[in-house]
């Protein structure tokens, strides 16, 4: 072989040597992390982290104005995260950092949000008493402020009735099914497609009568006059006693397994496939269970010794009523305060406020938006949340226990009795 070729040769296998001592035996991958907006409130805001195929224990780092908000450790592809303590009406841009042994391999696209702002605490407020002695009101429903149905007992000196409307001017007294018949509920469609429940039975208008549904008889062991909630009438969810859960679907009832025995009563849903049920039975326990399209779950479930004092590390008190309009947080009303709780975790969850109780027993839970809550109960107690902070309304200074509240749009409609007279009262709001 000439000296050239054996040259070049010698010059090859450098190259190759070289190449190959250059190429480590793992070479590190590529990294991506991905950060979107999922719901923005006016002092927190709930935000998505994609690892894309993480599939292993991962690090990262939430910024917030560049600077490091928290550290989280996940091993998730999705991880959702919430930034608390923000300033309503403000703007924040976020981005997420992917680390590994404490350097930076990845960061996302920036993601700008502007929380917003709080709504007003001012109601207008009326005050309706129907009937004497002997009433209460235990629902409402609002169709409109010329359009307002509720349901209870109502004693007249001309006799005795279930349900009354507002027609715009005045309450007309109204005998479903039977005057004598007591009433727990109400579920409104529309003028001839109308729900209401006793204690133990459902009860449907069509527009020319009433019907009852008469669940024994049919075979099924449940008394569900509680609550109930559903997209149309042929998908209703009734919630009762016990545990029991029925379900209509437009032509039969079918019980539903619930995986408890504690009395369930409330009922709220986003959709068909994000339907919420709160229940406790005092004494022995509170649940807190999730229907999913599929099947119910039970989502938080604490025995009595654990609910009845205030723990900070967990949800705490019997669980009275429930609503969301976000399948990404639930709240959640007990005797120690308003719970925002994560759906994916309740051991995840934030508490408003530190109250060491309320003025009276809260008994339901109703909003427009995460921004503009009410809640109602004992000792003529209503509050509202405006996204930031809590408000007491002390101008309602009867003696009143508040059974049920209907909240749509700028009208709230809550009803209840009076204590000493107990007359069915109703108490009707315009936010300002």
């Amino acid at each position: 072989m000439s000296s050239d070729k054996l040259s070049a040769c010698r010059i090859l296998v450098v190259i190759i040597c070289l190449i190959l001592y250059s190429c480590p035996d793992n070479p590190e991958p590529d990294y991506d992390i991905y950060l979107s907006v999922e719901d923005v409130a006016c002092v927190w805001v709930t935000l998505n982290v994609t690892l894309p195929d993480s599939g292993k224990i991962n690090t990262f780092t939430l910024e917030r104005n560049d600077s490091t908000v928290a550290t989280y450790t996940c091993f998730d592809d999705d991880t959702m995260i919430t930034d608390e303590g923000l300033t309503p009406d403000n703007d924040y841009s976020y981005t997420v950092r992917f680390l590994k042994d404490g350097q930076t391999k990845a960061e996302s696209d920036p993601a700008t949000v502007h929380t917003l702002p709080t709504t007003s605490h001012d109601f207008i407020w009326e005050v309706d008493t129907l009937g004497h002695y002997g009433g209460y009101l235990k629902d409402a429903w609002i169709v409109d402020e010329n359009n307002i149905w509720v349901v209870g007992n109502i004693e007249t000196e001309s006799g005795e009735y279930n349900a009354a409307h507002w027609n715009g001017s005045k309450w007309e007294l109204l005998g479903i099914y039977s005057n004598t018949l007591d009433l727990n509920s109400i579920f409104y469609f529309s003028d001839d497609d109308i729900w209401v429940t006793s204690y133990c039975l459902p009860y449907h208008w069509d527009g020319s009568e009433w019907t009852q549904y008469h669940l024994q008889n049919m075979g099924l062991d449940a008394c569900v006059g509680t609550a109930w909630g559903g997209t149309s009438s042929s998908n209703m969810y009734f919630v009762g006693l016990e545990g029991s859960i029925v379900h209509y679907d437009g032509s039969s009832f079918t019980k539903m397994e619930s995986g408890t025995d504690v009395d369930l009563v409330d009922i709220w849903g986003i959709d068909e496939n994000n339907i919420w049920v709160c229940g406790y039975t005092q004494t022995v326990g509170t649940v807190i269970l999730n229907w999913n399209g599929k099947k119910w779950n039970q989502f938080h479930s604490l025995s009595y010794s654990d609910y009845i004092n205030l723990n900070s590390n967990r949800i705490s008190g019997p669980i009275v009523s429930v609503w969301t309009d976000s399948p990404n947080y639930l709240w959640a009303i007990t005797y120690w305060g308003l719970y925002r709780i994560d759906t994916k975790d309740s051991e995840k969850f934030s508490r408003y406020p530190d109250q060491n109780a309320w003025n009276g027993y809260i008994l339901t839970i109703r909003g427009n938006n995460s921004r503009d809550i009410l809640f109602s109960g004992h000792e003529s107690t209503i509050w509202h949340y405006n996204g930031q902070e809590l408000h007491y309304y002390s101008e309602i200074n009867d003696n009143i226990i508040f059974y049920g509240m209907d909240y749509k749009d700028d009208l709230v409609c809550v009803v209840g009795t009076e204590y000493g007279a107990h007359r069915a009262i109703i108490v009707r709001g315009h936010h300002q």
